[in-house]
């Protein structure tokens, strides 16, 4: 089943899949989950490419994209204009553990239980993939919006994010601001 849903102005195709316990077989089920949402968007015939930077778009569609998946979920978004990014994560125990890699001192006095974390990683990572500058450093470079704001300034540009739960997952998108209706 594919659910659609919108955040930060991008439509987002979710669907849920069994996943596999490790390796290969956890690789393979994200992979067919992603390549059924991209038939549901945009038909059989589709060719999903890849700009020189890594991020991903289908040929002859028109329409900006981002792919997330991890354990048990997969997630395309689309967006009409500008560059956008999403992320989705389950729970994981490594995030505690790289905590300084990925947010500054000061957002880690914000950000301190797991589920906050969670949060902050899927938010880094929609907004690296929206800002798209290769070699960004995340905990210092990609800055999140102060509590009870959506909006963060990175690189000269002011980006929405917004973030929701899906069943023990976090779902988060970003995009440019001055592109939202």
């Amino acid at each position: 089943m594919i659910e659609t849903l919108n955040l930060a102005g991008i439509e987002i195709y979710l669907t849920r899949f069994t996943p596999e316990e490790t390796g290969r077989g956890q690789m393979e089920a994200q992979k067919s989950a992603v390549s059924r949402l991209l038939t549901a968007i945009a038909g059989e015939k589709h060719q999903l490419c890849h700009h020189d930077d890594g991020s991903p778009y289908i040929e002859g569609f028109g329409r900006e994209i981002s792919i997330s998946h991890c354990k048990g979920y997969a997630a395309i978004g689309i967006g009409d204009s500008a560059r956008i990014g999403i992320d989705i994560e389950t729970p994981r125990a490594t995030l505690r553990r790289v905590t300084r890699k990925f947010i500054s001192e000061e957002e880690q006095q914000r950000f301190t239980d797991d589920d906050a974390l969670l949060t902050a990683w899927t938010m880094k990572e929609a907004l690296y993939k929206a800002v798209g500058i290769a070699g960004i450093d995340f905990a210092n470079g990609i800055k999140l919006p102060q509590a009870g704001s959506q909006l963060t300034e990175i690189a000269g540009t002011v980006y929405r994010v917004e973030s929701t739960a899906i069943d023990n997952a976090r779902l988060t998108a970003a995009v440019p601001a001055d592109i939202i209706p």
